[in-house]
């Protein structure tokens, strides 16, 4: 018996030792399960909350293109959100969003939506060795992206507000959009061929004197709102110039940008430099004509009215040369000629009287008609029309090359997730 005893204590010493050891292995193996369980749970969450961050910055950024205005975007990208299953404020969810964005590549973008969600994740398992919790974030941002139209008529009623006529050679390189619902609300003439990538025509379309479009205008579409609605207007100031005009000056004259009142004026032969910049043209419109040679990059010219300055055409004509480039970055990137939304009853801009124009940027005439005459040529890597009604006549040439713009063209098509 008193031998037996030592190996009795021995086994049991062992079986002691290999049930702690049980113990503390199965303690090690629940705490990596907990912690697996754990990561799992937080992936989860975390792709639950991209896949709301996502919709939300579309539903954003589409809430942006339908209304041309970005005060509704937040509430429109924190509904998304909610749908999803994170509500602003509740259970410590918190769904910022910033538009345009404020950080990332696309902060200059105002059709841009950052959707940032934000929620404070307990662990399912290790709370029970740790009280704290982990923040879990998802982040996403939207804009739209390059539209295909290049022309848009806005008037909603009148008979041609597409009009081509007199043997005019009109090469579309994106879409035409004709607003109106007048059963000839396109109409092409006296020889005329149109060529573009799509016609949609609200109302109907006149086709005769041997003209040509292709492809065939699809009739009875859906009108669509104005596409540069969400185009931040200029501040308009006080006067920095009166009535500019140039005639006859010697060498190149440079103008800056500013706010001239009564407008600008150049004509009978001068050489006139814009640098770059947005020239506000309060009353008196802008007249460039008689031979003249007008250059400027990096240029907006904002067209409006006020102070006693009744507004006034932007006028190209007689032998004049324009060669104009619209800004490439902020936020009237891509915008050449914009015209107060406010003016009512406006007379027609005109690119006229064999002028030659090469004018890279859109044309934004959205209550006044716009009228290309003469031979007008437009050779630029894009140019785009917004007007209320727009005639053309002779060769025009719209080009839809936007590599210049890191935007894409200033006309946008659907939101698309960009970060």
């Amino acid at each position: 018996m008193s031998q037996q005893a030592p190996a009795i204590r021995r086994r049991s010493q062992r079986r002691g030792f290999v049930l702690v050891t049980t113990v503390l292995s199965m303690a090690v193996l629940l705490a990596f399960l907990g912690l697996a369980l754990d990561v799992g749970h937080l992936q989860l969450v975390k792709s639950r909350m991209q896949s709301a961050a996502d919709a939300a910055a579309l539903g954003g950024a589409q809430q942006i293109k339908m209304s041309g205005s970005s005060a509704g975007a937040a509430a429109a990208a924190r509904s998304d959100a909610s749908r999803n299953g994170f509500t602003n404020g509740v259970n410590g969810v918190t769904v910022t969003v910033n538009t345009p964005p404020a950080s990332g590549y696309s902060t200059g973008d105002s059709t841009g939506v950052e959707v940032i969600v934000s929620d404070s994740v307990s662990a399912l398992f290790m709370e029970l060795v740790s009280s704290s919790s982990t923040t879990v974030q998802a982040r996403a941002v939207a804009h739209q992206g390059s539209g295909t139209a290049t022309l848009v008529t806005l008037d909603a009623s009148a008979k041609s507000s597409f009009s081509a006529t007199n043997g005019a050679t009109v090469k579309i390189g994106g879409g035409i959009v004709v607003n109106s619902s007048n059963a000839q609300a396109m109409t092409v003439s006296g020889g005329t061929s149109v060529t573009a990538t799509a016609i949609g025509v609200t109302g109907g379309d006149s086709v005769s004197g041997g003209s040509s479009v292709s492809p065939a205008p699809v009739t009875g579409v859906a009108a669509t709102r104005d596409p540069l609605a969400y185009v931040p207007a200029p501040t308009v100031g006080d006067c920095n110039h009166i009535g500019l005009a140039l005639h006859w000056a010697a060498g190149t004259q440079q103008l800056y940008p500013g706010v001239y009142c009564n407008g600008i004026s150049v004509g009978n032969g001068a050489v006139a430099n814009f640098n770059a910049g947005t020239y506000i043209l309060k009353g008196g419109g802008l007249t460039l004509n008689g031979g003249t040679t007008n250059t400027g990059a990096g240029v907006t010219f904002y067209n409006t009215a006020g102070g006693g300055y009744s507004y006034g055409a932007i006028s190209i004509s007689n032998g004049a040369s324009a060669n104009f480039v619209a800004p490439t970055t902020g936020s009237l990137a891509g915008i050449l000629f914009f015209q107060d939304r406010a003016i009512v009853g406006g007379a027609a801009s005109s690119l006229t009287g064999g002028a030659t124009v090469v004018l890279q940027g859109a044309l934004y005439f959205p209550t006044t008609a716009l009228t290309y005459s003469g031979g007008v040529a437009l050779p630029a890597d894009y140019t785009l029309v917004v007007a209320k009604s727009v005639s053309l006549s002779g060769g025009v040439t719209l080009n839809n090359n936007f590599s210049s713009l890191p935007g894409g063209s200033p006309i946008k098509g659907n939101a698309a997730l960009s970060e």
